[in-house]
């Protein structure tokens, strides 16, 4: 996979596919608090800008994420540029964080779970499609 426009940052590394799909992966054994996922956020500015985009975010990696750092994710991050969040990963504390969200505060923009990425890149794909044909009709 060619990796555009790359950066790491303390819990993610960050890069563009050649379809345009912004992916973030999380940094084994990370733990995630409000701080780090604020300066992350800043670092994807840099990257991306105010572009919509949509992301795969791989959480196959083993990390832990605060209380206050869900809330920032669920109420803030997901909410600014996102078209869709396909979040990939088998494991089942990842599974009920994003069910978690998507029930309790959900984001403005689509946030579903995947454990095959290719299921992930299909979902993205429709959810790009659809999302031109909205830009066409308005």
């Amino acid at each position: 996979m060619l990796k555009q426009n790359y950066i790491k940052t303390k819990i993610n590394e960050k890069w563009i596919d050649e379809q345009g799909i912004v992916w973030m992966k999380a940094i084994e054994g990370v733990h995630m608090d409000i701080e780090a996922l604020k300066e992350d956020h800043e670092r994807s500015l840099e990257l991306l800008g105010s572009h919509k985009i949509l992301v795969m975010y791989d959480a196959r990696s083993h990390f832990s994420i605060s209380p206050e750092a869900r809330a920032f994710l669920s109420k803030g991050i997901l909410n600014e540029n996102r078209i869709a969040t396909a979040v990939l990963s088998p494991n089942l504390g990842v599974r009920l964080l994003v069910n978690f969200m998507n029930s309790i505060n959900p984001p403005k923009s689509p946030l579903k779970m995947f454990s095959n990425e290719m299921d992930a890149m299909q979902w993205l794909q429709f959810i790009k499609t659809k999302s031109r044909v909205k830009e066409l009709q308005d």
